[in-house]
């Protein structure tokens, strides 16, 4: 998904357009686009809205737009969510740099400003040329703008006069005075009082022999700064004119300078890792473990392979991205991340990550082999004598995994997954469980404010054992609260708990929570036999419970259901519980797991196509 602001606001999907029609929504996407990858408060999306003079249901018109926004940008199988987030206080639009057209113009400005000063006018014309080609018209031209966005399409529009006033200086120091008369006499017209504007339409007119009309200019230019302003033209300007009539040999064309010689400056080493949670909490004891097993290798010839494995919202992403921002000195030539999609309907191939890091590492596209060995072989090759850590986020197997393992013995690669991954040599496995209340708590009073939490640390308890210590729907009730200040914690609570019946799991999404949907994924990794454990085993009455009775559950012998069991556990559905209890290992459903079996038991119950499925 692409988005345009240098000219008409528009939101680019593949070639289709996905633009909000509806004028608010326009105003409301355009600032967060702008201020994108950061959190935009709630009052400042209002005061963009409605200025001074809001509405008395302004918060709730603004939950209104931002959920039709989210509907609106919504892929097949890939929620609006992920683009527009809820964050304490306001939202957030995650986008990467490449996505926003004046971050590419921007980029390009900078690139011409130093070979400009670099000596090399050529190639600073060319880059420049380009920046100012991406321009379509007025910055924001078909959004009707509040102060907040008057403000950003101004800079924009002052960003794009700078570009072209060093284009112009580029111009001149090719000598192509005379192609600059045209386009400067333009500029000047629009802009009938910017003096550096006219200073340079004079020099261009000197420099083609046509000293009278910029005299001429100058004239006409005094002629309206002393009627509209009352003042005279600065310091320069009257410089530039006596130069002129003294007929000053500095004004002629330079020289043409002889082009400076290129000098290749070495590729940057990758520094892909996304950027770490301001909230992390806690994960100590986990973050030493992984850290330790990283560097515990040294001087061996093995490469050091970590899998971090957890169910689907516990912060396997967070913890490793926290983890590889604390480490990245030891890894000098670079750090890689590869997003390969493992709860997704489609992960990626191996072959596609591959492409991914060979992209990364600086290899050319027309460069990148076509066969999958191939493209193993040439980064196994490029990492033997670097030093680089690769994080590879949401594998799906070990099939994918291993082809994209680097060469070099000073390399670490830093996994994610929801399942084991069986049959991958050499890696070691750490379990992440969920926050204690302790942590759970601290997360909490980092999303809401340690004022609020102090004052009711029960209730701040009784939301952590509510979210059952996982930190994703920690933050989500984090943000309810915040939603709903200045109500206490324990007065959000307990209209939590009463519409606990009334509000499915599957709801919950909608408003923010995208739990059911990761859930649901690993739901369906699992083959058929293993699902339909899985939900009898949600309706065993025991907060822990026993392989035995997990056999009386499933219908079967101790043996089976204990390899059953183990399944899912390797699934990251299930968990051994650490608490001590007669009878031997026990199990248990974290509550939001359970919630999930339940209500996909509770289909199951209305669906003839799976009632027999289920034995009902």
């Amino acid at each position: 998904m692409r988005f345009q602001v240098l000219g008409n606001f528009e939101v680019l999907d593949d070639s289709r357009v996905r633009t909000p029609s509806a004028p608010k929504l326009r105003r409301t996407l355009a600032l967060l686009i702008l201020r994108h990858n950061e959190v935009v408060p709630t009052k400042d999306l209002i005061d963009e809205l409605w200025g001074s003079s809001p509405p008395d249901k302004a918060i709730r018109a603004v939950h209104t737009y931002i959920y039709e926004l989210r509907r609106s940008l919504a892929r097949p199988g890939c929620g609006g969510e992920l683009l527009l987030q809820t964050r304490p206080g306001g939202y957030t639009v995650r986008a990467p740099e490449s996505a926003i057209d004046f971050n590419s113009f921007r980029a390009l400005v900078e690139e011409g400003r130093e070979v400009l000063a670099a000596g090399d006018p050529g190639h600073a014309r060319e880059v420049l040329n380009r920046a100012l080609g991406m321009w379509q018209g007025s910055a924001l031209a078909n959004v009707d703008r509040g102060e907040l966005l008057e403000a950003h399409a101004t800079e924009l529009e002052e960003r794009r006069l700078r570009a072209l006033e060093m284009r112009v200086e580029a111009d001149f120091q090719l000598g192509r005075h005379h192609e600059l008369n045209g386009e400067l006499k333009a500029l000047a017209a629009a802009r009938p009082l910017h003096e550096g504007i006219h200073a340079k339409l004079m020099l261009a007119l000197h420099r083609s022999g046509r000293r009278g009309e910029a005299l001429k200019v100058f004239h006409d230019l005094r002629r309206h700064l002393v009627d509209e302003l009352g003042l005279e033209p600065g310091p320069e300007l009257q410089r530039l004119q006596r130069s002129m009539l003294a007929g000053d040999p500095s004004l002629d064309p330079p020289a043409a300078p002889p082009p400076p010689p290129r000098r290749v400056q070495p590729p940057a080493p990758p520094a892909q890792l996304p950027r770490d949670t301001v909230d992390f909490t806690g994960r100590q004891t986990v973050l030493d473990e992984i850290a330790g097993l990283l560097a515990a290798y040294g001087d061996t010839t093995g490469l050091p392979v970590v899998s971090l494995v957890g169910m689907p919202g516990v912060g396997k992403t967070a913890t490793a991205i926290h983890l590889a921002h604390a480490v990245r000195a030891r890894y000098p030539d670079g750090q890689l991340y590869v997003p390969l999609g493992g709860s997704q309907p489609n992960p990626a191939t191996a072959a596609e990550a591959m492409e991914h890091i060979l992209r990364g590492i600086g290899v050319a596209p027309r460069d990148i082999p076509t066969t999958l060995g191939r493209r193993t072989a040439l980064f196994r090759t490029w990492s033997s004598d670097r030093r680089v850590l690769l994080v590879l986020d949401d594998a799906d197997s070990p099939q994918q995994v291993e082809p994209l393992l680097p060469g070099g013995t000073g390399c670490a690669v830093l996994i994610t997954a929801r399942s084991l991954l069986y049959g991958l040599r050499g890696a070691r496995t750490v379990a992440l469980g969920c926050l204690s209340t302790a942590e759970g708590g601290q997360l909490l009073t980092r999303l809401i404010g340690r004022e609020w939490t102090d004052a009711e640390p029960e209730a701040v308890a009784d939301v952590v054992r509510l979210a059952d210590g996982l930190p994703l729907a920690i933050t989500f009730l984090g943000e309810r609260l915040m939603a709903l200040r200045p109500v206490s914690i324990s007065c959000v609570l307990a209209k939590i708990r009463s519409a606990k019946g009334q509000h499915r799991l599957s709801e919950l999404s909608a408003l923010g929570l995208d739990l059911y949907d990761r859930l649901d994924s690993c739901f369906r990794k699992l083959d058929e036999d293993a699902q339909e454990c899985f939900l009898r085993l949600a309706l065993i009455r025991h907060r822990l419970f026993t392989a035995g009775q997990g056999a009386r559950a499933l219908g079967t012998d101790t043996t089976t259901a204990d390899v059953v069991l183990m399944r899912l556990v390797d699934a990251s559905l299930l968990e051994v519980s650490e608490e001590r209890a007669a009878g031997g290992r026990h199990y248990r459903f974290r509550e939001p797991v359970r919630t999930y079996a339940l209500e996909k038991v509770a289909v199951a119950r209305t669906a003839p196509s799976v009632r027999h499925f289920m034995g009902f």
